[in-house]
């Protein structure tokens, strides 16, 4: 039955390859679609997690860095400062704006750091500083190269003309572009004060418990929200997933569709042209189940094959994305592409079903007849 299942699928080469080529597309469509948003949802939350700050201070009702405003108070730095176990305390400054290139405005996170400060901004620099004076800022060398941009030029923020000091690497992305400026500049530009901050990276003494430090903030700061690195971080990518969910549970979807399509149509009309076969088997004792099993390794074969293909597909198209493309990350996450397997095993069983019909209706003189 095996060797028949196998003869039936490959009969037809061209629709064989078919078959699996649609199969392989369908994959190809989900892991890619997951891997820009896991890629996305990586650059999103890459400035938290490059950061040696261990706790972060925020405006009260605040719990996010995207889609978020906050302001704190203008000692709330040295406040935090003065609190036992505190080693280092920086604050910044955030704002969304835009970097003007030319008549192209694109949209940004500004950061304003302290170029005193030992972190806060870029944490991988490939050329100049990473630390702007009032008329200077950092960008991406991937924002850089795209918009051919060096060392020296110009590009203007929220009114304000800059020259490009520093190159900064990891910064740049679908989702995410960071800037960083100085951050007394900044604090004029919005009208606050210089030592004012939007958010306080905290890195404490070495063995200090972070639960009790938090609580001691806390009672420092009773206007401001504090919050582990660990819980920033997962707060954010909650964030990125409620705003793109729909969009990938629909790119799915419509991809399964195509996959249960590809694989039905393909079973049932080779079902169709191997008919006397079936009918032969069947006057010659052959029972439905065995006929059955048939058609669902016919159906198995094809779309195994067809999401082996898709993912090494996928895993090709990350690459060559990435290199013409730096600033979209396919990220593919091998236990992800497993989940996705009893998805794909469903629909395969699904759409063997049609042909599946066919072979227990059919007539056994279908064999004798001309």
């Amino acid at each position: 039955m095996l060797k028949l299942a196998w003869r039936n699928l490959i009969h037809e080469r061209t629709r064989l390859i078919i078959s699996v080529g649609g199969v392989a597309l369908a994959v190809l469509l989900i892991v890619v679609m997951n891997g820009i948003f896991a890629g996305g949802e990586k650059q999103a939350t890459t400035y938290i997690k490059n950061q040696p700050a261990p706790l972060w201070v925020m405006q009260a009702g605040v719990e996010n860095i995207h889609m978020a405003s906050s302001i704190l108070p203008a000692d709330a730095v040295e406040r935090v400062r003065s609190v036992p176990g505190v080693e280092t305390a920086v604050g910044i400054l955030y704002t969304g704006g835009g970097v003007e290139v030319g008549d192209t405005l694109v949209p940004s996170y500004l950061f304003g750091v302290d170029p005193d400060a030992s972190f806060g901004g870029p944490w991988s620099l490939t050329k100049g500083t990473a630390a702007p004076a009032a008329n200077e800022i950092v960008v991406d060398q991937a924002f850089a190269q795209r918009y051919r941009l060096a060392l020296g030029d110009t590009v203007s923020v929220m009114g304000h003309d800059l020259v490009i000091a520093g190159l900064s690497k990891g910064t740049f992305g679908i989702a995410v572009n960071l800037t960083f400026v100085n951050k007394e500049a900044l604090a004029q530009t919005l009208g606050v004060p210089s030592q004012s901050a939007s958010y306080i990276l905290v890195k404490p003494v070495s063995g200090t418990n972070l639960q009790n430090l938090a609580d001691e903030l806390r009672t420092a700061l009773p206007q401001a929200n504090v919050m582990t690195q660990t819980d920033f971080i997962a707060s954010e990518r909650d964030l990125i997933r409620q705003t793109g969910v729909d969009v990938i549970r629909a790119m799915s979807t419509v991809a399964y569709v195509i996959g249960l399509l590809v694989i039905g149509l393909t079973i049932y009309t080779a079902t169709l042209e191997r008919s006397r076969e079936y009918g032969v088997l069947k006057a010659i004792g052959a029972k439905n189940p065995q006929l059955v099993r048939v058609v669902f390794t016919q159906a198995f074969a094809a779309a195994g094959l067809g999401y082996l293909l898709g993912v090494g597909l996928a895993y090709g198209t990350s690459v060559v994305v990435s290199r013409l493309f730096p600033d979209i990350l396919i990220l593919i996450n091998p236990p992800q592409l497993l989940r996705e397997v009893p998805a794909l095993a469903f629909i395969t069983a699904l759409a063997a079903l049609l042909p599946v019909g066919r072979v227990a209706r059919l007539d056994p003189l279908v064999a004798f007849r001309a």
